[in-house]
């Protein structure tokens, strides 16, 4: 486990929880919302941009995907630079640069140069993704800890909201049905402004993180002890309205004295030196904890990103049935091959050219889902362990899958879909809070940003899955990853959660 540098916790639970956490929890919520906007947001934006783009069905699951794979390339690099620069330094400038790019990628007219703004996107948005857990974590002790990140990851829920909310305005509404020419083939469309809106929450993080100091625990494990007596001044302050007491700050000198600045010999170059500093992670203590959490995360990014981003498209060419459904399954409604059952009757290069959308109502029931599920697992763990929340989950997950392929109705179908992928995304947030428990300050944001990567490959390849292989075998293709969670599940009962 941690090393027993415990003077930091006892501190913090005397300060207790106040002003500071509730700041710093909306500010980094706004940073979570950034992160699921600019990835699962492209489940909504990229077919809206294929009319434009002249986008085939291949470009279009290339764009979707865009944004995870600049994700992959670069979390360990922000890990590495965390670790060395601070993490109130990356995410003011992975943020900023994160919305540059966003930007930019609204305003392109060529696949090409969207795939690549996407693609950077992503590298950028690869900071706040992992760093602003890490962030929020050193300011808690480990008795809040598991519950504060719960609430901070909530925001999953109101991103996904915020989404198909504006969406729903942009792209089923005839108000805001516009076409302006600007210059050149570049006309303002109304998915370029919705574009640009899903940006809104991560400019509001930038403002409020302006207001916040460094990570007293990074300050303390990099030496600087003038800067984390300042930062615990002011968490104490805002908290209890006076600044450490005289035997808190010999609690924290304490911790001052204790804490090893961890400091890798240099390699010949930076990748062996990067290299070098996340061996600790694959060895004795952490090693089994960690391989074991890293396959978890692969194999729930697997479902509850890649098939979630998919669950808007599939629902809405559900919603475009005229007939009845009522004593269809899943597979049956979506890929049946009579024409006539659709609105649209194009071949496919023509269907792929439709930023119409039949409506949001179910990604905004999933939403709300992810809300519930959130505020009931933070409920639970005031008086149960993780570990039999995170089994029980999985396997619910899991029993939903396997349910998709032969149930029938509509809302029984929907809300089996929405466990199936919802469950798997809460495992991966509170997972996360796990692993910052497990590993010491100096390795936890290298730690929590291969395993999140290992959840973008795993993202990537659900969404590869599912693109490829549904359509030509649905339920063998459902039956397959609804083994997932139920083999995450398996593992889980052997880690020390």
């Amino acid at each position: 486990m941690n090393v027993g540098l415990n003077e930091f916790d006892v501190v913090m639970e005397q300060i207790g929880f106040g002003k500071v956490h509730c700041y710093i929890m909306l500010t980094l919520g706004c940073c979570q919302m950034l992160t699921i906007h600019e990835t699962m947001g492209m489940g909504i934006i990229a077919p809206a941009a294929v009319c434009d783009l002249h986008m085939s069905l291949v470009q279009l699951a290339t764009i979707t995907a865009s944004a995870f794979l600049g994700i992959v390339c670069s979390s360990y690099f922000w890990g590495y630079i965390a670790d060395k620069m601070g993490r109130r330094w990356i995410l003011m400038r992975t943020i900023l640069l994160s919305h540059l790019f966003s930007i930019m990628s609204m305003f392109m007219v060529d696949f090409t140069y969207f795939f690549v703004m996407r693609f950077i996107t992503g590298i950028f948005v690869a900071g706040p993704s992992f760093v602003a857990v890490t962030y929020l974590s050193e300011f808690c002790s480990r008795q809040m800890l598991a519950r504060t990140v719960t609430h901070m990851y909530m925001f999953t829920g109101f991103a996904m909201f915020y989404t198909p909310s504006w969406a729903t305005l942009f792209l089923t509404s005839s108000i805001m049905d516009f076409d302006i020419p600007l210059f050149g083939s570049l006309t303002l469309r109304p998915w370029r402004l919705l574009g640009c809106l899903f940006m809104l929450p991560g400019v509001v993080a930038f403002f409020m993180l302006l207001r916040m100091p460094e990570s007293p625990r990074f300050l303390f494990m990099i030496g600087d002890m003038k800067q984390g007596m300042s930062a615990m001044d002011w968490i104490s302050v805002k908290n209890t309205g006076h600044p450490l007491n005289p035997e808190q700050v010999a609690l924290m000198q304490r911790f001052h004295e204790k804490t090893e600045v961890r400091r890798q010999k240099r390699g010949s170059n930076l990748m062996q030196t990067m290299l070098n500093d996340a061996m600790p992670l694959f060895r004795k203590p952490y090693v089994g904890m960690y391989v074991g959490s890293c396959y978890v995360m692969f194999s729930l990014g697997l479902v509850a990103h890649g098939v979630g981003i998919w669950f808007t498209a599939m629902r809405n060419r559900s919603n475009m049935r005229e007939d009845s459904i009522v004593d269809l399954t899943v597979c049956k409604i979506l890929f049946n091959k009579s024409p006539r059952h659709f609105e649209d009757t194009e071949d496919d290069i023509v269907m792929a050219c439709n930023d119409g959308f039949k409506g949001f109502n179910d990604s905004l029931i999933l939403a709300l889902t992810y809300i519930i599920i959130y505020n009931i697992f933070w409920f639970m763990l005031f008086f149960l362990p993780r570990k039999p929340i995170f089994i029980a989950a999985l396997i619910i997950s899991s029993s939903c899958g396997f349910a998709l392929i032969f149930i029938t109705g509509h809302w029984l179908q929907l809300f089996c879909f929405i466990l199936f992928i919802a469950l798997p995304g809460v495992v991966i947030s509170l997972l996360g809070g796990a692993l910052l428990e497990f590993v010491p300050t100096y390795l936890r944001a290298k730690a929590l940003c291969i395993s999140l990567m290992w959840c973008r490959c795993g993202a990537a390849m659900g969404t590869t899955l599912v693109g490829i292989y549904i359509e030509k075998n649905c339920e063998m293709t459902i039956l397959l990853i609804a083994i997932f969670p139920m083999l995450s599940a398996s593992i889980e009962g052997f880690l020390p959660l």
